[in-house]
This record gives C-alpha cells, sequence and structure tokens, in this order.
C-alpha cells in the first residue's frame, strides 16, 4: 500500500509541475483512438441506424416490384403464400425528373394513403404527411436538394408544395432511393403523393406497383422469395424483389470510400503520435534521469522505479482511449449516415471496437516511452545524479566524408548520425504525413476526372463531399500532429546537444550556421522519407478505389515542396531560440531537474 502511495504522490506531482506535456500526451493518444474509433464504428452505426429506422417505420422484410398494369394478381398470389405475416396494398409508382429552384433531379414518386400503412410508415422528421396537393420528400433527398416544407416541386409540369420531410427504411438512403426504374439502375430520390395526386401526375410515365411484405420469419426473404417466385416463374408474373438485407448492403456500401480513410488515417495517427511521445519522453530524459537517481539513493529499487515512469503513461493511455472512444463513438452515426436518411443514434461501441482502441493505444504509449523509461531505471545512481556529457561516437568515414562540406552541413550531418533514433523518428513523421496527403490527392483526381467527363451527376457529389471532408479533416489532423513533432524534435535536438552546439558556436560557428545544422539533420531523413511516401499513398488509395489514377505531377512536386519547407521552418523556430543562449551558459548549465 505504502510503495503504490508513493507512485500515486510522485505521478501527481509530475502531472502538476508540468501539465503541457500531460495535455499533449492526451491529445495524441485520444487522436489515433478516436480516428481508428471511428472508422471501425461505421458500419456498426450504419447497421445500428438502419436497424432503428425499420423498427421506427415498420420496414418490411421483402418488398416485390411488379411492372404488371393490375398488380391485383400478383398481391393475391402472394397473400396465399405461407410465410407472410403483413401485406400492404399495392402502391403506385414511377420514375420521373423532379424540378425546385431551378434545378432538375431524379426521383420515384409514390403514391400514398393518409392514414398509416400497415408495412412501411414513413416517419415524418418536419411538417406532415401526405395530403391532397402536397408532396413529402425523403429527409437525405431533401437536404442534398435544397428543398424544404413550404418550397415546391415541379413533376410533370404540375406544381407541389412540399408539405413534409420524412424518413424510411424500404429503400436504401439517398441517392439510391429509386425504386421505380424498370430499365439500369440509375441513382434518384424518392417522393410520396397521394394516390390520387401520384396517378394524376404519372401523365404518360411507365408505373410500377410496389408490395411492402412483413415475413414470419424476417432473417430468410431469399428463401421465401426462390420459393414463391422461383426463376422459371418470376418473369411471367413480371415480379422482382428487395429484401433488407439488400437495402442494409447499400447503405453500408456508402460508406466503403470513407472508413477505409479513417481505418488507414487512424494508424496513421497512431504512427504519429508515437513519434510525439517519443520526442517528448527525449524532451524529458535527463530529467527523469535525475530523478531515477534520486529514488535509487534513497534505496528504490529498478523495478520501482520502471514503474513509477510507465504509470503516469498507463494512466494517461486510459484515460485517452475512454476519451477517444467516446469522441469515435459519438461522431460514428454522424458520418455513417451520408445523406441523412436515417436514425443516427450512438451506441456504444463493441467489445471488438474497444479492445483495438485499447491496444492501438498502448501500443502506441509504450513505443513511444518503454525504451527511455528501461534505460532511466537501468541507469546507475552516480550517472544519474552527474548526467556527464555523452561520449559521440567515432565514424571515421563519415568524418572523412564531411570533412569538406560546409560548417553547417558538416555539423548537421554528425548530428544526424549521433542520434540515428531521432532520424527514425523524423521520417516515419514525414512518411506518414506524405502517405495522407498523396491519398487525398489521389482522391481530388479521380472526382475531377469524373466531374469533367460527367460522370459524377449531382445525386452522388454529397457522397463525394462527405468523403472528402473525411480525408481531408483526417489530413489536417494527421498534418498539425506532424507539425508539432517537427518542433519537438527539433527542440529536443537542440537540447540534448545544447553543450556539443555551444562548444561549435565557441569556435567560431555563427548562430545561422548552427540554426541551418540542425534544419539539416532534420532534412536530411524527411527527405527519403518523402519520396517513399509518395508512392504509397498512391498504393494505398489505388487499393481502396476501384480506378487506379495518379495525382499531376506538378500537384505532388508542389505537395513535397511544401511539406520539406514546413519542416525546415518548424525546425529552425526552436534551433533558432536555442541559439539565444550564450553558448558559456549553455556549457555550464546544470542539468534540468
Amino acid at each position: 500500500m505504502g510503495r503504490l502511495l508513493l507512485v500515486w504522490r510522485l505521478i501527481w506531482r509530475d502531472l502538476r509541475r508540468r501539465p503541457g506535456e500531460a495535455v499533449m500526451f492526451l491529445i495524441a493518444v485520444t487522436v489515433a483512438t478516436a480516428c481508428l474509433t471511428l472508422g471501425l464504428a461505421t458500419n456498426t452505426a450504419v447497421a445500428t441506424g438502419y436497424l432503428k429506422t425499420r423498427a421506427a417505420t415498420a420496414g418490411p422484410d421483402i418488398t416485390a416490384i411488379t411492372t404488371a398494369t393490375d398488380p391485383s394478381g400478383v398481391a393475391e398470389t402472394i397473400a396465399r403464400t405461407p410465410g407472410v405475416a403483413v401485406q400492404a396494398d399495392p402502391v403506385p409508382a414511377f420514375d420521373t425528373f423532379v424540378g425546385a429552384h431551378g434545378r432538375t433531379a431524379h426521383s420515384s414518386v409514390e403514391g400514398r394513403d393518409s392514414a398509416p400503412s400497415p408495412v412501411d410508415q414513413p416517419l415524418v422528421t418536419s411538417g406532415t404527411w401526405v395530403r391532397p396537393g402536397g408532396a413529402v420528400i425523403e429527409r437525405g433527398f431533401a437536404q442534398v436538394f435544397g428543398v424544404g416544407v413550404g418550397d415546391r416541386l415541379t413533376i410533370n409540369r404540375r406544381g407541389y408544395p412540399v408539405v413534409g420531410i420524412a424518413i424510411s427504411a424500404a429503400t436504401p438512403v439517398y441517392p439510391w432511393s429509386d425504386w421505380a426504374q424498370t430499365g439500369l439502375s440509375d441513382r434518384g430520390g424518392r417522393i410520396w403523393l397521394t394516390t390520387a395526386d401520384a396517378r394524376a401526375a404519372a401523365g404518360d410515365a411507365f408505373v410500377v406497383h410496389l408490395i411492402h411484405l412483413k415475413l414470419t420469419d424476417p432473417a430468410a426473404p431469399v428463401v421465401w422469395r426462390e420459393t414463391v417466385f422461383p426463376p422459371g416463374r418470376r418473369g411471367d408474373l413480371s415480379v422482382n424483389t428487395r429484401n433488407w438485407q439488400t437495402v442494409l448492403r447499400t447503405n453500408v456500401n456508402m460508406i466503403r470510400d470513407t472508413q477505409p480513410a479513417l481505418v488507414i488515417g487512424g494508424w496513421l495517427l497512431a504512427a504519429a503520435a508515437t513519434v510525439t511521445l517519443a520526442a517528448l519522453a527525449a524532451v524529458r530524459a535527463t530529467r527523469d534521469n535525475r530523478r531515477a537517481g534520486l529514488l535509487k539513493a534513497v534505496g528504490t529499487g529498478p523495478g520501482t522505479i520502471a514503474a513509477v515512469l510507465l504509470a503516469e503513461y498507463l494512466l494517461l493511455t486510459a484515460l485517452a482511449t475512454a476519451l477517444g472512444l467516446a469522441a469515435g463513438t459519438l461522431a460514428a452515426p454522424e458520418l455513417a449516415d451520408p445523406s441523412s436518411g436515417l436514425l443516427n443514434t450512438p451506441s456504444p461501441p463493441t467489445t471488438g471496437i474497444a479492445a483495438a482502441a485499447a491496444f492501438l493505444a498502448v501500443l502506441v504509449a509504450l513505443a513511444g516511452t518503454l525504451g527511455p523509461v528501461l534505460r532511466a531505471a537501468r541507469t546507475s545512481t552516480v550517472h544519474a545524479l552527474a548526467d556527464p556529457a555523452h561520449r559521440p561516437t567515432r565514424h571515421p568515414r563519415l568524418t572523412a566524408l564531411t570533412a569538406y562540406l560546409p560548417t553547417s552541413l558538416l555539423v548537421g550531418v554528425r548530428l544526424l548520425a549521433r542520434r540515428p533514433g531521432r532520424a527514425a523518428l523524423t521520417a516515419i513523421d514525414t512518411a506518414a504525413t506524405t502517405v495522407m496527403v498523396t491519398a487525398l490527392l489521389a482522391y481530388r483526381t479521380a472526382i475531377n476526372t469524373d466531374t469533367g467527363t460527367g460522370l459524377t451527376d449531382p445525386a452522388m457529389q454529397a457522397v463525394n463531399t462527405r468523403t472528402g471532408h473525411v480525408l481531408l479533416g483526417v489530413t489536417l489532423v494527421l498534418a498539425a500532429l506532424s507539425a508539432l513533432n517537427t518542433v519537438f524534435l527539433g527542440w529536443s535536438a537542440a537540447v540534448q546537444a545544447r553543450r556539443a552546439l555551444a562548444i561549435t558556436r565557441t569556435l567560431g560557428a555563427t548562430p545561422g550556421q548552427v540554426v541551418t545544422a540542425l534544419c539539416t539533420a532534420q532534412l536530411l531523413p524527411a527527405a527519403p522519407a518523402l519520396l517513399a511516401g509518395i508512392p504509397t499513398g498512391i498504393v494505398s488509395y489505388w487499393i481502396f478505389s476501384p480506378r487506379m489514377v495518379t495525382p499531376p505531377t506538378t500537384w505532388l512536386l508542389t505537395a513535397a515542396l511544401i511539406i520539406l519547407l514546413t519542416v525546415a521552418a518548424l525546425t529552425a523556430l526552436p534551433a533558432w531560440l536555442h541559439t539565444r543562449t550564450p553558448a558559456g551558459r549553455a556549457l555550464n548549465a546544470e542539468p534540468a531537474r
């Protein structure tokens, strides 16, 4: 009990004295776990939202679509079939173009009674249900089309005021809501009128009839369909069927481009977060070593010291995991419903998602901090308290290669050789950012190509926009974390090399040469990481996209130049601050406590 109390008091004291480091730790791990949780939870959120909508709207288990002029024969055949629990009356529907605010869009128009149907009862979220002379529009379609209650729609040159907005689980969310088409499947919305208004508005349009059914075994609509409408008879009866599992799969497919971006982005953010924690550990390495020495001096063993240093990180990791899970779970319903056509209420994360997020958080924390903690625990008491200067490793070949370089480059290369671990962190950080930026450029290239050739109609613009926003958001978060890492790595490089650089300055090096040397030590590993990250980003996009597009060379070169200039600028800032300290003060400075 006494040991636990000691550990807690030491952790609390360190958190109170340096809250900024704890906040940075929390931000880095929380962002990574939130992004991964969001990516893993989207499929679950889609299914949860659809099932809630299906329950609230009495969604059908299967819908029979018949092209027969008189649907009564098909309805009677279905009614006599075993396995049907509830059957709604046939609903007339036709495919057309509707207009509003000077725009046109593809949509189905269904005729419905004012009284609720036993199967498929659209839930009105704004306004009222259909009435003579009034139209109700599906919510996702209304948002993309820019239509609200009180606006007017034009259907086959007839005007109808919008009296309500509703959602339904009978069809997939917009833009796959149009089930009145008989030819090639096209994207479109869904509008409801009264049956009389729908027949009047249809004019010469081809009318189909939808028969919504509830089965006694909702889990087996395919078996029921093959029994009632076997392939040999289905054509004679002019019947097609759509089951609720098909609706759910279509809804899930709507986020097929978004989910990989989140999952891959989560792992890239995890790599960046590892760099952040490693940079934090490097900055506080001297302080932790001295702290370990003091604890050893009063009789504390290496195991207790490692527990003290690791417990703080693991405590923050647990808090960051909880925050990341909460943030990802709350955001998943909004992201998983690309057209606002479902009841999107948050649900608790599954055990698998929670375990994956916790595993990622612990992996990031240990990868970034375990090495420095073990070194601090193993350091001898005298060595930790004295904090002597580290004897640099001699590299005769490197000395021969750099002997004739300018002073700033010579010092930069030798700093890089002295701390290869920091070079690896810089390379990982730069590569992660480059991969995400390249994938975003590839996506924008594909969208621009489709738009220029007319392959993307207005119905898909909302989906593409949502995916683009997700990619851009992950890229910006990753870039911000990478920028912070660059500052930390530059600062830790200046702190750890303060004595060597002070000696260099006493021998005649100017502050500008010192700044250039530190920038060189960062840019040399960043350049090959950049070259590796660009093709990796393109290949990553190809893996999850049906189209193999490559961003223009000018885009890639511009992005690479911006990344390199950003690394240089963010490294120069802490390096410049370091040079403002006189060389004599740096040589006489006591170790950080």
